[in-house]
């Protein structure tokens, strides 16, 4: 058996009775000398031959590497076999290889080892390689059988997240329902419309929290992440420190936006949280209003403590508002209730 750690001379033997023009082709078909891979236009250009007859050229010599391997690349093919039904017969093709890469020894002194496993790969025909589309990142599979069993799974999980609330499945992470396991999670990565933003959520990509476009989104998920008001100075630079941005958004911008958008709530001096966290609109006249509605009459320290839930003020701003006698009226035990109209 060959030495795992010896893939260039593995394709120095595959290649040792091809004409010098089968090797440029191959080579350059499939980046084993650089890593980049070229064109049929581009090596026919360099050989001054057509492009249809490089495709010949590469046919003819994938056909005859096909028969060698079997037996000349059997270590590489036997770890393949046996990683990719450990992955549940489906793997991303960059983080198979990667793993492959890694599994086989292959010291750091070899160039471009993963191209040269997927040369290896593609020519055996196993395992086999599904390419890239607008939908899909490239993806090795065993067997029909374990292909077929991902699209369903891929399917389901489309399915689901498109008639579900996204709500539920930012926050209650409903889609774990069908990630049983590790390979569950890897299976997600290969459709190009699932998508994970900075935090970890998980979801559809054209939606605005898992791939934001805009300043406003990229707001509303720094104040979702931070759970608690900002500053809107400070939303501003955590837009670049949670990885939103390249750079920090500009101040005014962000500014404009908060006022702007009903999801935004301020609740204190340039201080601003969001709706959904349990903050409402409105003065702090009318945030007092609404608690005495909800929990009738309350000690001036109860409704300090409560608005402070809402709102960050000081103490004394908050007492001045209650002493407002057309809308609050202090009962004899001390209590404030609302002044009916």
């Amino acid at each position: 058996m060959a030495n795992t750690k010896n893939i260039d001379q593995l394709l120095e033997g595959l290649f040792a009775d091809f004409t010098p023009k089968q090797r440029r082709v191959i080579v350059g078909r499939f980046g084993l000398k650089n890593g980049a891979r070229q064109t049929l236009q581009a090596i026919g250009d360099e050989l001054s031959i057509t492009r249809e007859r490089v495709r010949q050229i590469e046919e003819q010599a994938m056909k005859k590497i096909a028969k060698r391997l079997e037996n000349e690349a059997a270590w590489i093919l036997e770890a393949a076999e046996k990683r990719i039904k450990a992955s549940g017969g489906v793997r991303r093709e960059d983080d198979f290889l990667k793993e492959m890469t890694g599994a086989l020894g292959i010291p750091a002194s070899i160039k471009y080892p993963e191209r040269k496993l997927s040369f290896v790969f593609i020519a055996a025909g196993k395992p086999q390689l599904s390419k890239e589309t607008d939908e899909m990142n490239g993806y090795w599979y065993a067997d029909e059988k374990a292909k077929a069993k991902f699209i369903d799974f891929i399917k389901e999980v489309g399915s689901f997240l498109r008639s579900s609330k996204k709500e539920e499945v930012l926050n209650k992470k409903t889609y774990q329902s069908y990630c049983k396991d590790v390979v569950s999670y890897h299976l997600l990565s290969i459709p190009k419309y699932f998508g994970t933003n900075v935090f970890g959520d998980f979801g559809l990509r054209d939606w605005p929290e898992i791939e934001p476009k805009t300043i406003r989104d990229k707001v509303y998920l720094v104040l979702r992440k931070h759970a608690a008001p900002m500053h809107f100075e400070q939303i501003a630079t955590a837009v670049a420190k949670y990885g939103l941005d390249r750079k920090a958004a500009h101040v005014q911008t962000v500014h404009n936006e908060l006022i702007k958008d009903d999801r935004f709530v301020l609740v204190g001096r340039g201080m601003y949280a969001l709706k959904e966290h349990g903050f409402e609109k409105g003065t702090v006249r009318e945030v007092i209003a609404k608690l005495l509605k909800k929990h009738g009459s309350l000690s001036s320290t109860e409704v300090v403590k409560l608005v402070n839930e809402q709102r960050w003020l000081k103490e004394n701003t908050i007492l001045l508002n209650l002493q407002n006698r057309r809308y609050f009226r202090r009962l004899d035990n001390g209590r404030y209730e609302i002044r009916e109209a």
